[in-house]
């Protein structure tokens, strides 16, 4: 008789509602943990959060209404009132964190961290305005580059007209300010990075691009959507798509869907969206922007990491608050009452620990990535192939808790690029970097073959099929060796 073994009934692999619960809070985004946290303080009282007042989009801590570093503004948090607690047992229907509304916002004294005192009792002050166009986006472009780039930056915001578009060439900003055409054209780029998404374009074709190419980040848009903007945007304004289909070859329904697409997700001004936001409050109370989740930044000793929302938060379970048990019948309600708090407070120590498995899942994973890919944060390009199981393996974590830890999150790159953490696990970008760079330093007299590319990727390391090559130049939108002549 062969004895093997079988498996007991009782073995078996069961999942527990906190593991589902820690799961949940590693794959929120921060607009969600935010939520989270906030309905978390409202329902628990035995949870005390301090949330530290930092800027959202670079972790600088902030005095005043706008950030010293990036000169983004920022509505600042009403202090409560020392000594008020609220009514005993009311029901609390406002969010514990109030914003103050009227705010004084300067644009020529961002810069400083703390505002004048003087101006709490100066009733002009309190009155709120509206910052331009120009007033947001100059403070930002000036913090992503030198300050010898500062007049480049002026001229390029100063001479935008009211659609958002660049007036002025790189040519002209050029001669004018006797600078490098490299020089203007960097600061162009960076500006092209900002919102409203698409401001500086030189054109409606170069702002539908940049904002689409914003848009692939998050979604994968209509595989028509590149094609018809990059070359037949005079014939899709004037609703040609029979005959644009006749010279793609596709079906004209697909046509049609690619041009729902572009009118839906993109506008060719920047410049209306921005004063519809301002001026229209139902856009400007639900806009929201990407915010960075892990900022990496070059120090002397190197490159180190920071998550923004342990700068942000921090946590305290207390047993029992004391102004929730005033007055109290200690003989009749304190077996229920310190039974419910002994409930709450262990609810709350739950919660604070799944965020800081959070924090530190995530830290883990940034410092690993970030390391693996040094010399794309180094030099821009370059980004080396990896995956998620490989991280997973390297942490001894399932892949599983990888993904969720990376998904939905942003990374602020020394930089000042702002990408996907997926990013960094797509392969495809560090080989469509060097076929970039391979197809920029052909001759004009000869032009590489999507044959002689392969080839040349093979070299170094990179052994890719032809029909890859041709799959990866299309998504870059580059012509074939025929079309560059």
């Amino acid at each position: 008789m062969r004895l093997e073994p079988t498996p007991r009934p009782d073995h078996v692999l069961r999942v527990s509602a906190r593991l589902i619960t820690s799961s949940a809070i590693l794959h929120l985004s921060s607009d969600e943990l935010e939520r989270a946290v906030t309905q978390e303080q409202i329902e628990n009282p035995t949870l005390d959060v301090q949330e530290h007042r930092i800027c959202l989009l670079c972790g600088t801590s902030m005095y005043g209404p706008t950030c010293p570093a990036c000169g983004h503004f920022a509505q600042q948090l009403l202090d409560p009132p020392l000594n008020s607690s609220p009514p005993i047992y009311e029901p609390i229907t406002e969010p514990l964190w109030a914003y103050q509304q009227q705010t004084f916002f300067d644009i020529d004294n961002y810069g400083f961290a703390e505002s004048d005192g003087e101006d709490e009792f100066d009733p002009l002050a309190s009155i709120p305005t509206e910052a331009t166009l120009e007033e947001t986006l100059l403070p930002q472009l000036e913090a992503l580059v030198t300050p010898d780039d500062a007049p480049i930056a002026e001229q390029l915001v100063g001479n935008l007209n009211e659609r958002g578009y660049l007036e002025m060439s790189i040519e002209e900003i050029s001669t004018h300010l006797r600078v490098p055409y490299a020089r203007v054209a960097y600061v162009l780029s960076q500006l092209h990075t900002l919102e409203p998404l698409g401001i500086g374009a030189r054109n409606p074709r170069e702002c539908l691009l940049i904002q689409l190419e914003a848009l692939s980040e998050l979604e994968t848009p209509h595989p028509l959507a590149y094609t018809l903007i990059n070359g037949y945007l005079d014939l899709l304004g004037h609703s040609q798509f029979a005959e644009i289909a006749r010279r793609l070859h596709v079906p004209e329904q697909a046509v049609r869907q690619a041009s729902l697409y572009i009118r839906t997700k993109l506008h060719p001004y920047p410049a209306l969206i921005y004063r519809d936001t301002m001026h229209n409050p139902r856009f400007s109370t639900t806009t929201s922007y990407i915010r960075p989740d892990v900022i990496i930044r070059k120090n002397a000793a190197g490159l180190e990491i920071e998550l923004m929302e342990e700068k942000r938060y921090t946590f305290q379970v207390t047993r029992q608050p004391h102004f929730l048990t005033a007055g109290l019948d200690a003989k009749q309600d304190a077996p229920e009452v310190q039974h419910y708090f002994h409930h709450q407070s262990e609810r709350a120590r739950f919660f604070v620990d799944c965020i800081q498995r959070r924090w530190q899942t995530l830290r883990r994973v940034a410092e690993l990535v970030i390391d693996y890919q040094r010399e794309f944060l180094d030099t821009g390009r370059y980004l080396r192939p990896l995956t998620r199981a490989e991280v997973a393996s390297r942490l001894e974590l399932d892949e599983g808790t990888v993904s969720r830890a990376t998904a939905n999150k942003y990374a602020l790159l020394p930089s000042g690029r702002l990408i996907p953490f997926s990013d960094f696990f797509d392969g495809s970008l560090g080989i469509k970097d060097i076929l970039r760079e391979l197809i920029q330093s052909e001759e004009s007299s000869h032009r590489f073959s999507d044959e002689e590319l392969a080839r040349l990727l093979s070299a170094r390391g990179l052994p890719l099929a032809r029909r890859t090559i041709t799959k990866y130049r299309e998504e870059m939108g580059i012509g074939s060796s025929r079309e560059r002549t």
